[in-house]
């Protein structure tokens, strides 16, 4: 018969051997829980490697482009581009001709005092000049400041064309072009009137941008004159065509009347060059010595397709040196183009 005792201690052995069999058991499970939880994982890891990649990737081609690519050809491209229309317009620009040495040996040859500028229009520079800040009698030159400012006015509708300009027997629109196409001084003294003499020098000053022209003071000089021109040849503010075609008419064809208008800069070039002129003078016919001859010219290149200003301004000069001064610019511009 089996004592207590000894059933007592089987019933601890099987308890304990139960228990380490549940221990191993419950870390057999653990483990195994462990491990497919680590597969679970490299499994999902492994599966979502190509999105990771590709979103790295792509954050650091975009970091890469964003930072340095990109702007590096948006600088190129517009450095390219620049430079393309840089050159493009360096081919395009007109060559630039000096004529100082020919300018200085014109004035060597001819006495007198004498101002002149050559004023290139579309490089838009001064190609030569001789005293030409040196104040000279505009004489009839002063017209065109007074003729412009007409323009502006007809222009702008404050004066009506068809009106007659005071007791010229002229309407306004006759005496703007009369004032320049014959040097017509009723007409222009008219319009000077009319104007206002402060007005038109305030006019000349602030709107022109020629504070030293005083226009009662008939004075100016040859780069002042220039300027004038330069107006007329822009002829910003005035947009009407039929306006522009008759202003520009009128300084181009000067049919002669008591005096040859063109016998100065337009006599002295060859047919294939537009001259628009206007002179100023005054002839002593008792010292039969012209005291003063101005003569300001916009001289078109037409086939060519240059521009240029061109005044001469005279005091005990004959006209026939003014012509040779064309002549020999015309020559000039020639022999530079080949």
């Amino acid at each position: 018969m089996v004592s207590a005792k000894t059933n007592k201690r089987k019933t601890v052995k099987k308890v304990k051997y139960f228990a380490r069999i549940f221990r191993y058991r419950t870390l057999l499970f653990g483990s195994l829980a462990l491990f497919i939880g680590i597969i679970t994982f490299m499994v999902v890891f492994i599966v979502n490697i190509p999105n990771l990649d590709t979103d790295s990737v792509d954050d650091d081609i975009t970091e890469v482009v964003d930072d340095s690519g990109a702007e590096e050809i948006t600088e190129n491209t517009d450095d390219m581009g620049s430079d393309s229309v840089d050159d493009s317009a360096e081919e395009n620009k007109p060559k630039l001709i000096d004529y100082q040495e020919m300018i200085d040996a014109w004035a060597k040859t001819v006495g007198g005092k004498k101002g002149v500028i050559i004023y290139d229009l579309d490089l838009d520079a001064t190609v030569g000049q001789y005293n030409a800040d040196t104040k000279f009698s505009t004489a009839s030159l002063y017209k065109l400041f007074v003729v412009y400012a007409g323009y502006e006015k007809v222009q702008n509708g404050e004066w009506d064309g068809t009106a007659r300009a005071g007791t010229t027997g002229y309407d306004i629109n006759n005496c703007l072009d009369l004032a320049i196409r014959e040097s017509h001084s009723p007409c222009a003294e008219t319009l000077w009137t009319m104007l206002g003499r402060q007005y038109l020098d305030n006019v000349v000053q602030s709107d022109y941008g020629l504070p030293g022209v005083v226009v009662a003071n008939l004075s100016a000089t040859p780069r002042e004159i220039s300027q004038m021109l330069k107006r007329f040849y822009l002829h910003n503010e005035i947009t009407d065509g039929a306006l522009i075609d008759r202003m520009m008419d009128s300084f181009l064809n000067q049919p002669a009347t008591t005096y040859d208008w063109r016998q100065g800069l337009p006599s002295g070039f060859s047919d294939l060059v537009k001259v628009y002129n206007k002179v100023g003078w005054n002839y002593d016919a008792d010292r039969k010595i012209w005291e003063i001859y101005d003569d300001a010219a916009i001289v078109s290149f037409t086939n060519e397709n240059r521009n240029y200003i061109v005044v001469v301004m005279t005091n005990g000069i004959h006209y026939s040196q003014i012509r040779k001064f064309a002549t020999q610019f015309e020559a000039k511009f020639y022999e530079a183009s080949r």
